[in-house]
């Protein structure tokens, strides 16, 4: 009987083996590897400071690994540099930005390989003309004249994901690249990498910590937990419970979380007829104590400037603001702490963070006068703050004088909620908290709200997460063009009302 030819084992576009990686003698990655192929999407999970950044750093040349090899389609190769990575085809996305604010999005996309004239000077005419005709075949609708600082967050990360597919990547990293990103623009992405990987045969990795996302484009699967690689698996192999066990390293409980219902006869925030210019109209609703409030709707719908009204960015321009039944004006954070508001803004980089500074410096900052006494610092009472807040947060950190930005994204964030509680406010106001954070640490902050709620805080609740709002509010308020279209409640509170009272669609119904 004649054998069948063995079949050639696929060798992998990008692999990487052992790697080692320390920081200040902890451990990022220890004897870690990867491998990707030709015409997949290749999604890498675990929690922050798991070690999936540090590996897709080292692969685009910007971290230097200690330890291991590199491979591309099987030949060793070393990655110094990011110049070293564009050599060998290797483009990336991160969650931070790296655009250049003064500059156009043209001049942004083609930074490094501008098209010269005769005289060896860049050729803005034809910058400008091919940048119009790449952003159109890829399907971007963005001006290439535009100057980036004015472009939203959402076109600055477009502008980033088109900078990346104008070098023509053979590997594509895609780090968080979806946290900023609306709706519409997440379909285009995807449709893009599905072009990508089944069409021009390219590898993808791709970092999210959203399961609906992963579930939408992953081909194959890496797992890693404290720095460690602990498994590759095709995706639709495992249930999400057991994804989830194997990045925590825990057996997963039943997460149910008991919806604080508040006190409608004790009323902790009350805002009648307010308006702001052209993003808030009219808002009237009241916050119970001890409730976690939901506010629901599209991005761009006035939420975020909401929060941001409340914690002082401004005085409103209409109606009224009461506190504990008093009157109060919020024009400036020192007036919002005052009568006990705080934010935890949903920009942790740039609005929650000094990232140069300790996090120790970071927990204190919005204490200062608390901890101290004419202008003196109790050194006593500070290490008090920063030990519980620490405690309290569950932060890994190895010394609270490093600087804030060492620590991995949901630690940070774990420090912007840190400091913000350091203040004493009850009345917390919420912007997204958990984008781009684990699913392990989105988990402790859920806990921490309700554990919050229970010692008599009250809790706005803004997320762009349908299944958060969900799981922890009773009561949600929907918002549409400014104005607050729907206020649910108790089996109201569903994913139809939400979505359709955020299109400006219908009344709410019940559940059955």
């Amino acid at each position: 009987m004649k054998q069948e030819p063995m079949q050639p084992e696929r060798v992998p576009l990008i692999e990487t083996a052992h790697i080692c990686k320390r920081f200040a003698g902890i451990h990022a990655l220890e004897d870690a590897q990867l491998k990707c192929y030709r015409g997949e999407t290749h999604v890498l999970i675990g929690e922050n400071g798991a070690g999936k950044s540090t590996m897709v750093k080292i692969i685009c040349g910007v971290t230097q690994k200690d330890e291991g090899e590199i491979y591309m389609e099987g030949e060793r190769i070393e990655l110094k540099s990011a110049v070293d990575a564009h050599r060998h085809k290797i483009a990336a996305v991160f969650q931070e930005l790296s655009l250049i604010l003064d500059l156009s999005v043209a001049e942004n996309i083609f930074l490094g390989q501008e098209p010269l004239n005769r005289l060896r000077q860049i050729d803005f005419k034809r910058i400008y003309q091919q940048a119009q005709v790449f952003l159109q075949q890829i399907g971007l609708d963005l001006n290439p004249r535009m100057m980036v600082r004015d472009l939203n967050l959402c076109q600055m990360q477009l502008v980033e994901i088109a900078k990346a597919l104008y070098k023509e990547p053979d590997v594509l990293i895609l780090d968080e690249a979806t946290s900023a990103l609306g709706e519409k623009e997440v379909k285009w992405l995807f449709a893009t990498m599905h072009r990508l990987t089944k069409e021009e045969n390219k590898g993808i990795l791709f970092i999210s910590h959203r399961m609906d996302e992963l579930h939408q484009v992953a081909d194959r699967a890496t797992i890693f937990r404290d720095a460690h690689y602990i498994m590759t698996f095709p995706w639709g192999e495992l249930k999400d419970e057991a994804i989830v066990e194997h990045i925590s390293g825990k057996k997963t409980a039943e997460s149910l979380f008991e919806k604080p219902l508040g006190d409608p006869n004790d009323i902790a925030l009350e805002l009648r007829h307010v308006s702001k210019g052209t993003c808030l109209h009219e808002l009237n609703f009241q916050l119970r104590r001890g409730e976690i409030l939901g506010i629901a709707g599209l991005s761009g719908h006035g939420q975020v400037e909401l929060l941001h009204g409340l914690f002082g960015d401004g005085d409103f321009d209409t109606g009224t603001v009461e506190v504990n039944g008093k009157a109060v004006r919020l024009r400036n954070q020192r007036e919002a702490l005052s009568h006990g508001i705080v934010l935890i803004p949903e920009d942790r980089k740039n609005d929650g963070l000094i990232l140069s500074r300790s996090i120790g410096e970071n927990i204190t900052m919005m204490c200062l006068k608390e901890i101290g006494r004419r202008g003196v610092l109790s050194r006593k009472k500070e290490e008090n703050v920063i030990a519980d807040a620490v405690n309290r947060m569950s932060i890994k950190v190895f010394s609270t004088l490093l600087p804030v930005s060492s620590l991995s994204g949901g630690n940070q964030q774990k420090v912007v909620i840190a400091k913000a509680l350091s203040t004493q406010a009850r009345i917390v106001l919420l912007s997204d908290p958990t984008r781009g954070i684990d699913i392990g640490t989105k988990n402790e902050i859920y806990q921490l709200m309700t554990e919050l709620t229970k010692n008599g805080y009250s809790v706005v609740f803004y997320s762009t997460e349908m299944a958060e709002l969900l799981m922890l509010c009773n009561r949600v308020l929907v918002f549409y063009e400014g104005r607050i279209a729907a206020e649910l409640e108790g089996d109201q509170v569903t994913e139809r009302n939400i979505i359709a009272q955020s299109i400006g669609v219908g009344g709410a119904d019940h559940e059955e």
